[in-house]
C-alpha cells in the first residue's frame, strides 16, 4: 500500500466526496484526483499537512503507512470519530447519551 492507496481508503472512510476534501483541504478536486490517480501525486508538504487534518489521520500515516498515534485506532473508529467531529455540540451530546444507553 502506498500513498494514493491510503489516501484513496481515508477519503473512503471520511464519508466525504473528493470534491469536499478538497474543498476542506483548499486545493481543487484535479488536485485530488492526481493523487489518488494512476499516476499517484505526491502533494507538497503543506498540502499533505491540510489533506490528513481533513481526514482525522497524520501525515506520516498517509506517507509510510506508520503513525503511533493512532495505530490503536481501527477504520471503523477512525471513521466514527471523523462523523462525530462533524456533527454540532447538541448531536454530540444526543449520540453519547445514546450510546452511553446502549452500553448500559
Amino acid at each position: 500500500m502506498d500513498f494514493r492507496d491510503r489516501l484513496r481508503d481515508e477519503i473512503e472512510n471520511s464519508g466525504l466526496f473528493d470534491k469536499e476534501v478538497a474543498d476542506r483541504a483548499g486545493i481543487t478536486k484535479r488536485a485530488i484526483d492526481s493523487y489518488v490517480g494512476a499516476r499517484g501525486c505526491m502533494p507538497s508538504a503543506d498540502v499533505a499537512v491540510r489533506l490528513a487534518r481533513v481526514l482525522g489521520c497524520s501525515v506520516e500515516y498517509l506517507v509510510t503507512g506508520r503513525d503511533t498515534r493512532q495505530r490503536h485506532l481501527d477504520t471503523k473508529t477512525r471513521r466514527l470519530v471523523l462523523l462525530f467531529d462533524r456533527l454540532s455540540s447538541e448531536d454530540q451530546d444526543t449520540v453519547l447519551h445514546l450510546i452511553e444507553r446502549m452500553v448500559k
